[in-house]
């Protein structure tokens, strides 16, 4: 399950940069017909007590979520490759917040895990448009499955298409290859678990977010890993009919959460 395509140079500080995952998340939130955090919250069933290994934490969407409801008595270890992300999360959080929150590369988790965290031991691993970065997922999802308790549970969440953004720029100009890797990750997740747990339950998230402005659009397009400025003026023209006709651009922008549970 290695890839055979990666995100590299500008790519990858795309990929991994706090302020573009920033921007993501602030569009997403304004815009989008669903809620995530919530959606996801609900099917990974967190509860007091829990000790949560949150691998690509970002910012801390969901390591703070996670934070207040193993409380009292539980904890989150988070992990990500930006230091920004991680200084942007320790500062999110309250002085009572269970999270102890490091920067790393989710392909050295082993060493992270026995090395660094406190806690070395999980009911809850999970990961949220995350995994597909690594260079090795079947190592990282190895370790995740190895260092849950008795009973514990292991989820990965993915973007899946359509992918209406994707679609639209597509349209003018080349979209880098790990793009398409990961939206058709979820084919890869239900293969592995399938193969690594006895039960396995699987989720399709369905989204669509009505952005009113061009320049939203575009600030958001300007964040993601598949951004090329030549296409900016033909995406601005076709967001800009499509506001013409109907007040908004409307695209679909999905996802598929897959958990296995040990035992």
């Amino acid at each position: 399950m290695k890839m055979t395509h990666v995100y590299r140079g500008e790519r990858f500080e795309m990929a991994t940069s706090r302020d573009s995952l920033k921007e993501r998340l602030r569009i997403n939130k304004a815009y989008a017909s669903s809620d995530f955090d919530g959606w996801l919250m609900e099917r990974l069933q967190v509860a007091a007590g829990e000790d949560v290994l949150d691998v690509g934490c970002g910012t801390g969407a969901q390591s703070i979520l996670f934070a207040k409801t193993v409380s009292p008595g539980g904890s989150v270890s988070a992990v990500d490759i930006s230091a920004d992300s991680v200084e942007t999360l320790n500062a999110a959080l309250a002085a009572e917040d269970p999270v102890q929150a490091i920067v790393g590369d989710m392909t050295d988790l082993q060493s992270l895990i026995e090395d660094q965290f406190m806690v070395k031991r999980y009911n809850l691993a999970q990961s949220s448009y995350a995994l597909y970065y690594a260079l090795d997922r079947d190592a990282v999802l190895g370790t995740m499955k190895r260092y849950l308790k008795p009973g514990g549970r292991l989820a990965i969440f993915t973007p899946q298409g359509p992918h209406g953004l994707v679609e639209l720029a597509a349209q003018y100009c080349e979209i880098p290859q790990p793009v398409y890797d990961s939206l058709k990750f979820r084919d890869v997740l239900h293969d592995w678990f399938h193969s690594n747990f006895q039960s396995v339950e699987e989720h399709e998230f369905h989204n669509e977010l009505r952005i009113p402005t061009a320049d939203e659009v575009l600030d958001f397009y300007a964040a993601t890993t598949y951004y090329e400025e030549t296409a900016v003026q033909s995406i601005r023209e076709h967001v800009e009919a499509d506001i013409a006709r109907k007040g908004y651009f409307e695209y679909e922008k999905n996802g598929y959460l897959v958990i296995g549970r040990n035992g």
